[in-house]
């Protein structure tokens, strides 16, 4: 339930998203493959999430702009095929800070959208919600990665 409610989330986020997105080829990168096959999820997700928050440290300085919003749309992505392996994987159970992680950054992909931050001349003043929604996606594709191999080192 909760990961088609994250679909729409971010399907609502591309849409918004469409005027300006490629058509780039990056989705068999982020594809989620069978927990089986790929050992500790750290070690694969680990830099698909490094590549997703990696850029231009200046892109989300405007968070309204479309640079910023496909930026967090890139995030976004990737965190939900990652919410995918881990539920695969054995969910909460065995991924408890990781799940808590993907979901602090689901609720913040949400928030963007329902603030529509998109293109808001204001979404960056002082009192505005939306630079701390961005700041929750920007900061989550490396919290993951750490929440990832704690997880791990407790199994």
């Amino acid at each position: 339930m909760r990961r088609t409610i994250t679909a729409c989330a971010a399907a609502v986020l591309v849409a918004l998203l469409a005027a300006g997105c490629s058509g780039g080829g990056d989705d068999a990168k982020t594809k989620p493959t069978p927990a089986s096959s790929a050992g500790k999820l750290s070690a694969e997700w680990g830099p698909k999430l490094d590549a997703a928050t990696d850029g231009d440290k200046a892109v989300c300085n405007q968070v309204g702009d479309q640079a910023c919003a496909e930026h967090l749309t890139d995030i976004a992505m990737v965190v939900g095929d990652l919410e995918q392996a881990v539920n695969d994987a054995g969910g909460k159970a065995k991924y408890p800070q990781t799940t808590t992680e993907v979901q602090k950054v689901n609720d913040a992909v949400d928030a963007y959208t329902e603030h529509e931050c998109l293109k808001d001349e204001n979404a960056g003043i002082q009192g505005s919600p939306c630079p701390d929604d961005a700041q929750t996606i920007l900061t989550g594709g490396k919290t993951l990665t750490l929440a990832l191999k704690a997880d791990e080192g407790a199994q």
